[in-house]
């Protein structure tokens, strides 16, 4: 019988290694042991993992995932559930880049602000909301399981209309932001304390619902640098990152 050591496991499956001994612990993988105590993992468990992925690609929480796969109910009826269940979920995310497009459009035709490099942060969003398995990639690299669902928890609980106008401010929130980079402004000037202020306020739902995800969202942009290979482009560069970080400093600094 052809045997998979968790190395090998992860490397073909994408899957990392720390995910993988995770789910292990809740029981919903059992690979065997070899003599000298090293996982091996059968056909079967190779299986359980592929029905694992799918089900988290539909947005069920681990515990969900557990409760569906200890009901040994993957008859046809359920798997064409779970297809359909991610074509609307791609339907889903189309519709939120169209969005940004009709937006983008009604701007221009009132001749208002959205400029040559707003548009391009239109562009950039809406692509990235089109790519949440490369963006996995980067959860799976920066955010252990348990972080993993407390997003997902945080994401979920915030309205629909705030995120979706959210999404229609975000682009020209970074335009401007990167144009007080490109300009050398200092972060401790009033224009950037404004828009550090925007950064805030946007940042806010996700914040207070969950307080913890404030550093890990720091881990994740702290090392744009080492993102996996296959990752989405981030939806902003390092150095506008790095921008608002100074910004949050000379406000610190300010108040003491």
């Amino acid at each position: 019988m052809q045997m998979l050591t968790i190395g090998e496991v992860s490397k073909q499956s994408g899957v990392t290694v720390r995910t993988l001994r995770y789910y292990e612990s809740k029981g919903l993988i059992s690979p065997v042991r070899s003599e000298s105590r090293q996982r091996l993992y059968r056909y079967k468990d190779v299986l359980r993992l592929q029905q694992i992925q799918l089900l988290k690609r539909t947005g069920l929480t681990l515990g969900q995932i557990t409760e569906m796969i200890g009901s040994n109910e993957w008859d046809a009826h359920t798997v064409l559930g779970i297809q359909k269940d991610l074509l609307e979920k791609q339907r889903a995310q189309i519709n939120k880049a169209l969005t940004l497009i009709d937006d983008a459009m009604k701007a221009l035709e009132d001749d208002t602000s959205a400029d040559l490099s707003t548009l391009c942060h239109i562009i950039k969003i809406g692509e990235n909301a089109m790519s949440e398995e490369k963006w996995q990639k980067v959860w799976d690299k920066f955010y252990t399981p348990e972080e993993q669902e407390r997003w997902k928890a945080a994401k979920g609980a915030i309205p629909a209309n705030i995120v979706e106008e959210h999404q229609r401010k975000w682009p020209s929130l970074i335009a401007r932001t990167e144009a007080l980079v490109a300009t050398n402004t200092s972060p401790a000037s009033d224009e950037a304390q404004a828009v550090l202020k925007e950064w805030q306020e946007m940042s806010r739902p996700l914040m207070e619902t969950d307080p913890s995800l404030a550093k890990s969202a720091t881990k994740l942009y702290d090392n744009m640098d080492s993102w996996p290979e296959g990752a989405p482009e981030a939806p902003f560069s390092k150095e506008v990152w790095h921008f608002i970080q100074a910004a949050g400093q000379a406000t610190n600094k300010h108040a003491v």
